[in-house]
């Protein structure tokens, strides 16, 4: 690895390099979409790591623990490298890596090396929507909302479908703080039961990120995913939102088809590892 990039933990609460990071970010918008969302909508980071090279900044890092999550913004092969290994070393719990997939590869091949593994494909499809091309849809049956706090167990449960996690066992409280850490989720009630969901991290400055689609599997295939997508497309545009980014997995015919039929196009590939908590070394 180039030895003349410094990697520096920086606090994005010292407003003068809140300003330089945003600088940074704002023109790769919607490649940096998780980290400059969070940023501008100040979803904190548990730690944000930058790389500098000659002074000015190459990459960024943001763990995120509640949700054993990082993403990563770069421009230098060496940086993300180097990035990775800041990962394994100070967040050894870290269970995925986000962000497009040419950044993101090298990362992954760091985590690879040090003996993670990945229970599914990293390597999942990425679409955009201008809302221009939106084509808005409202279920026949059931109502659209935004989540409150009863919500959170029945949101909870229903987000362990996207990690294959036992659907049986108990909440954890952990599981909640995650629900409570994204408030702007749209929640499909159908019968006094919440079925589907999907959330977003909140406008960045023309675009916005939809996250977390989930369904009931009693209630797939009637259009629930989408009533929640468009849901939240409708109340980003409402508040300046030109653009949408969402990702899925290269096999999901069902999520592939719903976004699509919303206006999403796929333009690139995205990575999003979910690493065996097995094989972590903590």
């Amino acid at each position: 690895m180039t030895t003349d990039i410094k990697i520096i933990e920086e606090d994005v609460a010292d407003e003068q390099f809140r300003s330089e990071l945003i600088d940074y970010l704002k023109p790769h918008e919607t490649k940096a979409l998780f980290l400059l969302g969070n940023i501008l909508n100040h979803y904190d980071a548990s730690a944000l790591y930058v790389a500098r090279k000659n002074g000015k900044i190459v990459a960024v890092c943001g763990y995120y623990a509640p949700f054993q999550s990082c993403s990563i913004f770069s421009e230098d092969h060496s940086a993300t490298q180097a990035l990775a290994h800041i990962m394994l070393k100070n967040h050894p719990s870290v269970r995925t890596t986000l962000g497009m997939a040419d950044i993101v590869k090298p990362a992954y091949d760091e985590f690879i090396a040090a003996g993670r593994q990945s229970i599914r494909d990293p390597e999942v499809l990425f679409f955009e929507l201008t809302t221009e091309d939106f084509v808005p849809f409202i279920p026949s049956n059931g109502v659209v909302r935004r989540m409150t706090e009863n919500d959170v167990d029945a949101v909870a449960r229903l987000l362990r479908l996207l990690h294959q996690a036992p659907m049986e066992a108990p909440l954890t409280e952990e599981e909640k703080i995650r629900v409570r850490a994204s408030p702007n989720t749209g929640c499909l009630e159908v019968d006094g039961n919440i079925v589907a969901v999907a959330s977003t991290n909140g406008l960045a400055f023309q675009a916005f990120q939809i996250l977390g689609v989930a369904t009931d599997p009693a209630y797939r295939r009637r259009g629930c995913a989408k009533a929640v997508c468009s849901y939240l497309i409708c109340s980003m545009r409402e508040q300046g939102g030109k653009q949408a980014i969402i990702f899925t997995e290269k096999e999901n015919s069902a999520a592939i088809n719903c976004y699509l039929s919303l206006g999403f196009r796929i333009t690139d590939r995205y990575y999003a590892p979910w690493f065996n908590e097995s094989e972590l070394v903590c």
